[in-house]
């Protein structure tokens, strides 16, 4: 099955009105300036030596360089309206008819090779944060998560134009976690029972993402359950999440990319109790209906901002979570709606968390060699994800 790119796929839902009724290198430095709505609305946020990779896999094993067969081509040449990304976004597609004849253990084995080219900078990556959370004196209030995201890596060009071939002087990439409903029923059909996952969780919240005006680039996540009279009950506030470590890996024989992230989760724990009733003022102007963008509605003439403090995005998510020995496996939908764009995405992505690794990895006097280990294993099972979806 072909990558069919997120503003394509034909949801059920019917039109539903907005919540407010007024209205290629191998190293990439801090990648903030993207030309899409979509990504100019997310609030991303780096740690100051972050390290940010590409690496591409095909059928050759891992590229050094992009091949010739490898060429850029439109999401969407024939779509009437603006895709989610913008007019110029691209994707990386194998125009070679010919290809390697190999076993599906061959092909999984030449992928496990990408653990040692991780695996210095994954360590790398660990111990700058640990030492960046001691200096701030931050480690009761951040924890470390390192996960692996299934996507696809989307390249849009800073100026318009014919573009075939990757350059990192006229490129910009995004990671779209949105993932067709074909690759979770296959995950769920195959995947789940083969690794041993049982059901851990299921979860549904709402998501209110404020920000203040004198930290435009920092938000604050308001994560809600509903009370009895459908009114939002906020049980944890956590600052947007620091990015130590993002490698992406273009899956050229694949319909899906993966993305390797380690970030910090912190505590929103500085807030005066002035800012806190100037929050909490917000979400309780705000009641669940499931038929406006978001699951959100605020009432007419209610400000969306107090204090300084504004609401720019709503989301509402359900979260289904499933544990073995080693890995937590996260798969999501969420209807989200952004504020300052007035735009809605709805989305469902399928997150694996590395638990064990990350809880070595923070260990004093680790041995190498056993991390080297789990991280083969983690990239095996990734591996077998990826190949749940059919290939193109």
């Amino acid at each position: 099955m072909s990558y069919i790119p997120p503003h394509k796929r034909h949801s059920k839902d019917p039109i539903r009105p907005s919540p407010f009724p007024d209205p290629l290198g191998t190293k990439f430095k801090k990648i903030l300036h993207f030309k899409s709505r979509s990504s100019e609305s997310k609030v991303i946020t780096y740690s100051r030596d972050a390290i940010s990779k590409w690496f591409l896999v095909s059928s050759n094993g891992i590229e050094d360089e992009v091949p010739q067969f490898i060429k850029l081509v439109p999401v969407s040449s024939d779509s009437s309206e603006c895709s989610r990304y913008g007019e110029t976004s691209l994707v990386l597609k194998n125009s070679s008819v010919q290809k390697a004849e190999e076993s599906e253990e061959e092909e999984k084995t030449r992928w496990m090779l990408l653990a040692e080219k991780f695996e210095k900078d994954l360590l790398c990556a660990y111990e700058q944060a640990m030492k960046e959370m001691e200096d701030h004196h931050i480690l009761d209030n951040a924890k470390l998560r390192l996960v692996a995201r299934f996507g696809k890596l989307i390249f849009c060009r800073r100026q318009a134009g014919h573009v075939t071939e990757y350059s990192q002087e006229n490129m910009n990439m995004i990671f779209s976690t949105d993932v067709p409903t074909s690759f979770i029923q296959n995950i769920k059909s195959k995947a789940i029972s083969s690794h041993g996952f049982c059901i851990d969780l299921e979860k549904e919240v709402y998501v209110v993402q404020i920000s203040h005006y004198t930290r435009p680039y920092s938000s604050i996540r308001c994560k809600c359950t509903v009370k009895e009279d459908g009114s939002l009950s906020m049980y944890k506030a956590e600052l947007n999440p620091l990015r130590h470590l993002v490698i992406d890996v273009s899956c050229i024989d694949k319909n899906l990319d993966m993305r390797l992230m380690l970030a910090s989760k912190r505590k929103a724990m500085t807030l005066t109790e002035e800012e806190t009733n100037s929050i909490q003022g917000l979400l309780d102007s705000a009641t669940v209906d499931s038929s406006v963008i978001g699951g959100l509605r605020w009432p007419v003439g209610k400000p969306s901002s107090v204090n300084g403090y504004t609401i720019f995005e709503a989301c509402h998510v359900k979260t289904t979570t499933y544990k073995n020995r080693t890995i937590r496996l996260r798969v999501r939908e969420a209807d989200r709606f952004n504020m300052r764009f007035g735009t809605r995405e709805v989305d469902r992505g399928v997150t694996l968390i590395l638990q064990d690794i990350n809880t070595k990895l923070q260990e004093k006097n680790i041995e190498r060699g056993c991390v080297l280990e789990m991280l083969r294993d983690a990239l095996g099972t990734v591996w077998d994800f990826l190949h749940c979806d059919a290939s193109p």
